[in-house]
This record gives C-alpha cells, structure tokens and sequence, in this order.
C-alpha cells in the first residue's frame, strides 16, 4: 500500500507532516514534536476556535501538564513562522478560551508509491552485468561514505547526565572552577563560597571585605579575582587562601573579565564603553562604544578576541578593538542571547538563550544553553549554526566549562515565588491572594480590581481583590512588568521588551483587548517605568537605558516633552496630588528627588547607603515607601517633603525573587507587598559526551 501524509501551504510557508518540519522560503526548520502537533491540530482545523483543553488532550493525551506547556509550545511556533501575538497572521490568541488559525491553509497529499520493476536484460550481458553491478554497488557504497565523511558536520557534543551538586536552594553565580572547586557567590549579593566540583558542603570564603564578589578564576586555577565594594576595587587572591593583592580602583560597572594569562582585564562602565587594562590597573584601553548595555564579558583561549552581550544580543570584537560585529546576525533561535563561554581548547562557545538581559535573566537565568561549533577541521566540516544543548523545565545560568571540555558547571533554577503582605498587628509576612507566584500588583483606583504579573510566565490578569474572576490580558512572549492601572480604570499601563535592544510603553483595555504601544520612539531610544498623572491625561517615563532622562507624554497631543534638569534620573513616580514628581539617580539610585512641578525645581529628598528600589506614593501623598540596602534589604518610610526615614521591615532573612530580581509594592493600607522566593537554585555538573 502506499503510504500518504499531508503538505499544508500557506504564505510562503510549507508544513510537511511526514518530516515532521517546516519549510520557509526554501529554509528547513526542525520542530519539538509537541509543539509540531499542535501546529497540525490547527492547520486541520482553520478558522475554527480550538480551546486549550482541546489541544491539550490532542497532543498531550493523559499526560498531566499544565496550560504553560501549550503556551510555550504556541510561543516556539509564533517564533519560526514570523508571527505576532499582538497582530496575527497565523495563529490568534482568543483570552482565556484557546487558539484560532487565521489563515488560508492549501492541503494537498504525499503518496509513496512503489518503483516499476526495469526490464529485465538481454543474454549476451547478463554475465558481464552479474560482475559490473556488485562493485559498482561497493564503488557507489564507498562514494557515499566518503561524502558522509566529508561533507556531513562534525558531530557536536551533547549532555548525557545532569549531577545536582548543591542543595541550598540560594545560588547565585558561578565564577568559575579550578577543577576541584567551583568559586560562586550566594543569591542576591551574598559572601563568595566554594564547593567541591563533586558535592560536599558549602563553605564560605573569608575575603577580607564586607562586601565583595568573586568576578573569575584564572585559566590555571590558582587565582580569583575578587570585585569589592564601598569603594569599588579589584584584588587578587590564591584560590588556595592567603591574604588579597590590591590590583586597582575599579571604574566599571559590570563584572570585569581576566584575559587567559592573567594579565589583563576587560570591563564596561554604564555609558556602553568597554575597556581593557593591564592587571596592576595600568595601560587603559578604550576598544568600543556601543549602544546599549555591556554584561557578560569573556576573552577567547588564545586571547584574539572578545565576547559580551549587548542588551540582549551578543557581540564580537577583537582585543585589539578592531571587527566589532554581532555574534550570530541571521540568529533565529529564542529572543535573548547572553553569558557565552568557550571550552579551554577553544572548540565550542556555549552560551544561554531564551531570555533577555534585563528580565528572563532573572526568571531563573536564560532558559536554555546552546552551543556553537567552532573547530575548522582541514577536510571535515563544523556547523555553522547554534545548537540547543539542554531542554526541559530547569532554568540554566552562566556556563562554566571544566578544563578538560567533560563537563559544563552551571546554576539550575526552577524559579517560583510567593506573594506575601506585611501584617502590621503580627509583624509577620503573610501570604496574599492566596500566595500566587505574582509580582507588579496595582489595584484600580476605586479598589474593585487588581491587577499582576504571574512568575515567571509573564501573563497579565485582571481579577477581584480576591483573586476571582480572573481574565488574562496579555500572551507570551510579551512580558508586562511595572504595571499601573489608569486612574479613572479603563487601562492598564506596563513596559516590555519590544525589541531586541528596547524597551517600550503598552496599554491595554481594563476588559480585555490587544496591547498597544503608546510611545513613539524618542530617537530611536526605549521607554520604561510609565506613571500616571492624577488626571489619566499624562505618562511620566524613563526614556533611554544611557544617560537616562524623563520625559512626559501627553495624550491628548500625542506629544512627549523632557522635564527639565532629569538628566541621569529614572523611575518617576507622579504624587497623589499631582504637584510632585519623585525620581531616583543613576546608575546607583542611591538618591531619591523631588520635581516640583509648580516651581518646576528639583531637590534632594533622601541620601542613603546603598540603593533605593520600587518607591512607591503612600495613599494620602504623606509618604514614599522604597526598597533599601544592597543584597541584605529593608522596607523604608520617607515623610514628605522632610526626608526622614524610618524602618517599616527588615528583610536581611528574606529571599526575595523577580522578573528584573525583586519587586516590592502596596496593598490599599499601605502594607508591603512583595514576592518571595519559593523556587530553587543550586549548582549542576552536566556531562558531555562527544562521538
């Protein structure tokens, strides 16, 4: 019987369900089964709206998942086929009921027929046939092997076991390993510690410094070098103890970078600048400026060139300076490429992806790790193209390889929080809206609806004050944050990513509705953390992520206009009463101010130790709660217009989590909301096995 299968056709996308593939524009794309049929699900089912149970029955049968699986399957397929959840070509997202194809879809049938039988030679050559036939076949054997051999890719390597090493639950960082230990810092900001490569205790290491980080470990694991802080300073130190060796005053503003000899280290500040500088803090070099956010800085093996991320992509340059160039520009993997490393030998690059630098790299890290081939064999050839190397519901962090190339030492995160409230009477933390992993909660202004962000998902909902009546407003992979309902209820205002390396102000309608970006761009530069004015007329917004400034945006116009002498300033936060607008100073916020919009004059309001985060107007305009500390936070109360401060919570015992690392806010009493960690993170060692 010959075999059948289907090809569906639409736009220049072809869907062939025997290969288990997709075909765009002569380009094949490989698909995770899962994700692929729900795709087939829909194509058979064009205009017609399909609920989630339904596809989730159909693809994933008694299997028990929840309805995040089909979200992130939709996201995969929205990312390979070019579509928008916010204007969609292919598949539309109907809240809270499932999905619907949009599209014209052409169906036609493979069929696999068996060949007609040749006829059958003559006499006279069917003895010579007898003997030509079997060595051509070895000669055409042998042919095929060699253009395996030569023309296929060299194998890559791939993950054959997962080993947990800790078991704290609270890792932060992984500097790096001297193959016998592996040198990290606790979650968030916590003491430099070590653990042995193949478990054992935590142990923490005594720098010297009240607050300091491990930045690296040399190549040959007999050096860290330690980043300390109040002042800002670079310091050597054995990896087998001993007493620190100052190198210099630091200027940076991302963790610095040791060259494979030691020699020199590469660092950025925060006007996107990177630099190079010998070791003893001399020899200052400027190799490039680039716009956006410098993380994530590696030197390649044989010291040629560099690596970082820029706001979300990586890039490439020279460590003289010169070729400064993206990474991977045809990239058409997951939004989001950060904390590349290479193996010692130089063979493969791993890097993350799956998040962006601001927010998924909070959610637990970049989801995924991949790796990039970079051996050029004389007469095989490497791929050119990126390759997935973990899945699955774990989170991974930087990773770090072993010397020997075996293995991958990373930070595996399975990230969840819960909501909690301050009770004044008990002193406690007490969980709030049932404690749901939820962040960026704002309620209406007449208190009959609340808004948040799940974690880590990313979904906006709209519910009662009791958590009832939940409608969802927004679908992956647009991740709101920094929520604010309008003050007279009819929308609700949040920044996400809108692009690769900007940010952008949406709205939504309170009932439901596609998101809309409210601010043209100023100059090509991103706007975040918007805030109402009393009247619902206007937004106050950061615009820029470098040299930041604020800006107001009118609605009525359509207009923005800078407020006066913001330079260096973010996050505005527009008073109750409508004559304040308070802000904090970059890039340590560790000053909040006062725009007087009748005098149209700035003063300082409060200077503290360490940084302000999340202010937030008290309900009567009395006062300003804020965030304070560096790792070790505490909730503060801030009279208005006086600036005394006084404690309202300590949370040095508290874990806190979030989509950009924590989150604090209000309830109506002007209680502490927050969301506290519930997840796990701890060290893995992933084994990898080349063919």
């Amino acid at each position: 019987m010959a075999g059948k299968s289907f090809v569906f056709i639409f736009g220049d996308v072809e869907v062939r369900e025997r290969e288990f593939s997709i075909v765009k524009v002569g380009e094949v794309f490989a698909v995770e089964p899962k994700a692929f049929r729900v795709l087939l699900h829909l194509l058979r089912n064009p205009q017609k709206l399909i609920p989630k149970e339904e596809l989730l029955n159909a693809v994933w049968g008694e299997t028990a998942v929840s309805e995040n699986s089909l979200t992130r399957s939709i996201a995969l397929l929205r990312r390979l086929l070019g579509d928008e959840a916010r204007d969609p070509r292919f598949i539309e997202t109907v809240a809270t009921v499932g999905y619907r194809w949009v599209c014209k879809v052409q169906v036609s049938e493979e069929e696999s027929s068996e060949a007609e039988p040749l006829p059958a030679p003559s006499r006279p050559r069917r003895l010579l046939l007898k003997w030509l036939i079997p060595s051509a076949s070895l000669l055409f054997a042998g042919l095929a092997l060699a253009a395996l051999y030569f023309f296929l890719p060299l194998p890559l390597p791939r993950v054959t076991a997962y080993n947990q090493i800790t078991h704290d639950g609270h890792i932060g960082f992984i500097a790096g390993t001297d193959e016998s230990r592996i040198f990290f810092n606790m979650y968030p900001w916590g003491p430099a510690a070590l653990v042995g490569v193949t478990g054992g205790d935590i142990v923490n290491m005594p720098t010297g410094f009240k607050r300091a980080e491990v930045a690296g470990v040399s190549a040959d694991g007999a050096s860290l070098l330690v980043w300390s802080y109040d002042p800002t300073e670079l310091w050597t130190m054995g990896t087998v103890g001993g007493p620190p060796r100052f190198l210099g005053r630091y200027a940076g503003d991302t963790v610095p970078a040791w060259s494979p000899d030691a020699k020199y280290i590469a660092y950025a500040d925060s006007g996107g600048t990177l630099f190079t500088m010998s070791n003893d803090g001399t020899d200052v070099r400027k190799l490039a400026t680039v716009k956006g956010d410098i993380s994530d800085i590696a030197w390649s093996p044989d010291d040629s060139h560099i690596r970082f991320t820029v706001t979300d992509v990586l890039w490439e340059i020279s460590s003289t300076g010169a070729d400064l160039h993206q990474l991977l520009p045809g990239w058409k993997g997951p939004v989001g490429q950060c904390c590349g490393r290479w193996t010692q030998d130089g063979a493969f690059y791993l890097f993350l992806a799956g998040g962006n630098n601001e927010v998924g790299a909070n959610v637990g890290g970049f989801e995924q790790i991949w790796i990039l081939d970079e051996r050029r064999p004389l007469f095989r050839r490497a791929s050119q193209a990126p390759t997935q190397l973990t899945s699955g519901p774990i989170h991974w962090g930087v990773p770090i390889p072993s010397r020997d190339g075996r293995k991958v030492f990373t930070a595996g995160t399975i990230p969840r929080g819960e909501l909690v409230r301050f009770d004044p009477q008990s002193k406690r933390l007490q969980p709030f809206l049932g404690g749901v992993s939820a962040e960026f909660v704002d309620l209406s202004k007449d208190r009959t609806q609340i808004a948040y962000v799940t974690y880590p998902d990313g979904i906006l909902w709209r519910a009662k004050p009791d958590g009832t009546e939940r409608v969802q407003l927004t679908s992956p992979p647009l991740y709101p944050i920094l929520c604010r309902w309008s003050p007279d209820g009819t929308q609700i205002l949040f920044t996400a990513q809108r692009d690769a390396s900007r940010y952008g102000l949406y709205t939504v309608p309170a009932q439901g509705g596609n998101p809309r970006l409210l601010v043209p761009a100023d100059d090509g530069m991103g706007q975040a953390d918007g805030y109402w004015s009393p009247d619902s007329h206007r937004i106050a917004y950061t615009s820029g992520s470098q040299g930041s400034s604020l800006r107001i945006f009118d609605l009525n116009n359509g207009k923005s206009s800078e407020i006066p002498g913001s330079n260096d300033l973010f996050s505005p936060r527009w008073s109750p009463d409508g004559r304040y607008i308070a802000a904090m100073t970059t890039p340590v916020s560790s000053t909040i101010k006062l725009f007087d919009l009748h005098t149209q004059q700035w003063s300082t309001l409060t200077e503290h130790t360490g940084p302000w985060g999340f202010p937030s107007w008290s309900h009567d305009g009395k006062f300003i709660y804020a965030l304070n500390g560096f790792g070790k936070w505490s909730v503060q109360r801030i009279s208005v217009p006086d600036g005394k401060a006084e404690l309202v919570l300590d949370l040095s015992e508290v874990h806190l989590i979030g989509a950009v690392a924590f989150w604090f806010g209000l309830d109506p009493n002007d209680s502490p909301l927050l969301l506290r960690d519930n997840g796990t993170s701890d060290i893995y060692a992933l084994t990898l096995d080349q063919k």
